[in-house]
């Protein structure tokens, strides 16, 4: 790995921990609110769109890794 893909895996696994916090409190439903233009919502809207959160931070990881293999990362 050169000095450059080095910087790149750092800055990638530094976004991977901050997606990974971000579907860990959507998951455990704590810490999440949902504003629309400054409106809170109640519990059932929050939790119709916690799971499609959810996939859409999953949806991150998985690209963020695939970035990380080409890099020459084993997923460990």
């Amino acid at each position: 790995m050169n000095r450059q893909q080095i910087a790149t895996a750092y800055s990638l696994f530094h976004e991977r921990d901050r997606v990974q916090r971000r579907l860990d409190t959507v998951l455990s439903g704590k810490g999440v609110s949902l504003a629309i233009t400054g409106d809170y919502q109640d519990e059932a809207v929050l939790h119709s769109v916690a799971e499609p959160l959810a996939d859409h931070f999953r949806a991150e990881l998985a690209a963020i890794d695939d970035r990380l293999k080409l890099l020459g990362w084993n997923g460990e």
